[in-house]
């Protein structure tokens, strides 16, 4: 009885689990093509996880060419700083970060939104007696980072509005009264 009281309260005040929601992107964007900048790996991490979390999170459906928008990541870097250092001079913690830039660009190589770059930092410990653990976690850390980056640009991209671009036909002056 007490499970379903709870069960009912959380629903009653709008309480959702955070996690693999819907996003919903422009209906210009619900083709697009996806690149990483100076990556010819087809397998590249950021791109996989880019392109899965647009398919099934957005409903998105990836091109491979074509005219359809295109997603280009670029600028994809990694970097860890000392935190603190024992009274031995040995570093005890990191500062990890992960930085990852995006535009979003048409057929004919128009900015179709202004570049954005996201960036996390998340704070590692050091533990000299277990170095292979803590690698491991340092590995995982990233790649976490990289999955959260995939996540902010995929709810950056759910805020951008793209207008139509309407071209202009050339009048053509036909004067028949010479």
């Amino acid at each position: 009885m007490l499970l379903v009281m709870c069960n009912l309260l959380l629903v009653s005040c709008g309480f959702h689990l955070r996690g693999a929601g819907t996003v919903e992107l422009s209906p210009r964007l619900s083709s697009l093509r996806v690149n990483v900048e100076g990556n010819q790996l087809q397998n590249d991490p950021l791109l996989a996880a880019m392109k899965n979390v647009l398919r099934t999170q957005a409903d998105v459906q990836i091109e491979d060419s074509g005219d359809a928008p295109l997603l280009v990541l670029y600028g994809e870097h990694s970097d860890s700083q000392v935190l603190s250092v024992s009274s031995t001079g040995k570093a005890d913690e990191y500062l990890l970060k992960y930085e990852v830039s995006f535009r979003l660009i048409d057929k004919d190589n128009r900015l179709l939104s202004e570049s954005q770059t996201v960036r996390i930092q998340r704070d590692h410990a050091f533990d000299r007696l277990n170095v292979l653990s803590k690698e491991r976690e340092e590995q995982e850390l990233r790649r976490e980072m990289q999955r959260d980056a995939v996540q902010q640009i995929l709810r950056r991209l759910s805020r951008i509005t793209i207008q139509e671009i309407k071209t202009m036909e050339p009048q053509i002056n036909t004067d028949q009264n010479r």
